[in-house]
């Protein structure tokens, strides 16, 4: 098979006269983040901080933890959460197809390269980039062959192949990094032979280069994973299952009847989930949404309550345990038991877009630009 030629996401910035302008540009650009990213801070309170962002409705925006990667302009900008001096502008060719990142690495993708931020060269990979993933040390990439097959490829910071694991065509579903270890990489896949589904969960830790679990379930199909350090949670069509993290043994089922998870937060020991009838497209369509909480012992403990949303909600996400609700020009924030904790005026001209970022910020549209949340402790 021919070679097809590889597209360079980030210039290499040392090699012409023109890239140095474009360099100097990025200077430019940076200090102005620099200095807008510093504009409009308002404290509403002990939990609740607002902040104008010099972003716009047409940027490619992705949060990565510790701050925000964003394409505008045809740079790509970061905009730190707590520290401007490593807030960075570098120069783009073409517009990539996504952008997605961890504190610990960065990435730019299109269909046929991709770039690992301050990594020395572009990485090619045979075959159409479908997904990037990063974990806290490696990004994790799936490419498709014309045959229809799908291989996953591991790189570390550096841009070095380091692991690959292959698929036939249309098994897997999903892939990522565990948010309890950033070194674990997770797969799902999926078999309909035999008429039932049947969904095969496999865990690899990067640090030893091995496969360390595989859970199996049969009989509802798996739309969700996340971890904590004790625990395996899968989100199923018909219940939410626990399995030990150590040994990947099933520990307990919670029936959801009907529901589907929107949202969760890992803040604490408790995990909280967010559940919306099935059918509901978004959080703006549901007038009355349910919160579980489950422990993580040898029994579930679930405890569920039932929010109704105040008028003239458009939205609403758990952030570090909590609910935050806007709408009306304001932020409210509820205890998982529907009690009202904190409230804030947000700028005028909100519109419906919000989007959660991780567990303490969230991003708010505001006439074609965006205002960050910020939920603290």
């Amino acid at each position: 098979m021919a070679r097809r030629r590889r597209r360079i996401v980030i210039r290499d910035r040392k090699k012409t006269a023109l890239r140095i302008a474009a360099v100097l540009l990025g200077l430019i650009a940076l200090a102005g983040i620099a200095v807008l990213a510093f504009f409009i801070f308002r404290s509403c309170g002990v939990k609740l901080v607002t902040r104008s962002l010099p972003l716009y409705a047409s940027s490619e925006i992705s949060g990565t933890g510790d701050g925000i990667l964003a394409v505008r302009g045809g740079m790509l900008e970061f905009i730190s959460y707590k520290d401007e001096d490593r807030n960075f502008s570098k120069p783009l060719s073409g517009t990539p197809t996504g952008i997605v990142g961890t504190s610990g690495i960065k990435a730019v993708w299109s269909p046929d390269a991709i770039q690992i931020v301050d990594a020395p060269f572009d990485i090619a990979p045979e075959g159409e980039v479908r997904a990037v993933r990063c974990g806290s040390e490696h990004a994790a990439v799936c490419t498709r062959r014309p045959n229809g097959c799908e291989d996953i490829s591991v790189y570390n910071s550096t841009g070095q192949l380091i692991y690959t694991l292959s698929y036939d065509a249309g098994r897997l579903m999903n892939f990522g990094f565990s948010e309890a270890s950033g070194r674990t990489l997770w797969t799902m896949e999926l078999d309909t032979d035999s008429g039932t589904p049947r969904t095969t969960v496999t865990t690899f830790d990067l640090g030893r280069m091995s496969s360390t679990g595989v859970i199996t379930v049969s009989g509802q199909l798996i739309e969700d994973i996340f971890f904590t350090d004790s625990s395996v949670f899968l989100i199923g069509t018909e219940s939410l299952i626990r399995y030990s993290a150590s040994a990947n043994r099933e520990i307990y089922r919670v029936q959801l009847y009907g529901y589907r998870v929107a949202d969760r937060s890992l803040s604490g020991e408790t995990p909280v989930l967010l559940l919306v009838p099935r059918g509901t497209e978004s959080l703006a369509g549901a007038t009355t949404l349910k919160l579980l909480t489950v422990s993580q012992k040898d029994v579930a403990e679930e405890s569920s309550f039932t929010l109704t949303l105040p008028a003239g909600a458009i939205d609403c996400h758990l952030v570090n345990g909590q609910i935050a609700v806007t709408g009306g020009n304001a932020v409210t924030l509820y205890s998982v038991k529907g009690k009202p904790e904190e409230s804030c005026a947000l700028p005028e001209g909100l519109t419906l877009a919000s989007r959660k970022l991780d567990e303490h910020h969230i991003l708010l549209e505001r006439s074609g630009e965006f205002v960050l949340l910020t939920v603290g402790k």
